[in-house]
């Protein structure tokens, strides 16, 4: 047995857009945006070893990525961009290195004296691993709020 819809309208279509980019921006406002925040200020990057830290600590094998702050503020406020079908969040680093270069590529990607990446976008890039995050069930979370 099979069944087949042949024609639907949606109703309102407006209002379930308004909705849906409400709860969006919502998700990557705040959830995102703690996320981040956790990403930063947590210990949980591995390093191989123990370093010196700007801020005047020791930051031993299992660190977190924030120091003085620069990068993590450097980037901690979101654009928010609406299209004529889609709606979008975007994040920039732009925090530079003692040499200039772009510091959030470096320690992201484990360049120069940043011996290991530390990749704390990847639970949003990464489908695979979106699909199993946190920031993918508050996503859910905010648009089922969206609609009662």
């Amino acid at each position: 047995m099979s069944g087949v819809i042949v024609g639907g309208k949606i109703i309102n279509a407006k209002i379930l857009e308004q909705k849906l980019v409400q709860a969006f921006e919502l998700w990557a406002k705040e959830d995102v945006n703690n996320f981040f925040e956790d990403q930063f200020k947590s210990d949980i990057w591995y390093y191989p070893r123990q370093t010196n830290r700007k801020n005047g600590g020791v930051a031993g094998t299992t660190r977190d990525i924030y120091d003085l702050g620069t990068l993590y503020e450097s980037g901690k406020d979101v654009n928010i961009n609406l299209g004529p079908n889609n709606v979008s969040a975007a994040w920039n680093w732009d925090a530079k290195n003692s040499t200039g270069g772009a510091y959030a590529v470096y320690v992201h990607e484990g360049i120069g004296t940043n011996l290991v990446p530390r990749p704390w976008t990847d639970d949003l890039y990464y489908p695979q691993k979106f699909a199993n995050s946190s920031v993918r069930l508050a996503l859910k979370a905010r648009i089922k709020a969206a609609f009662g």
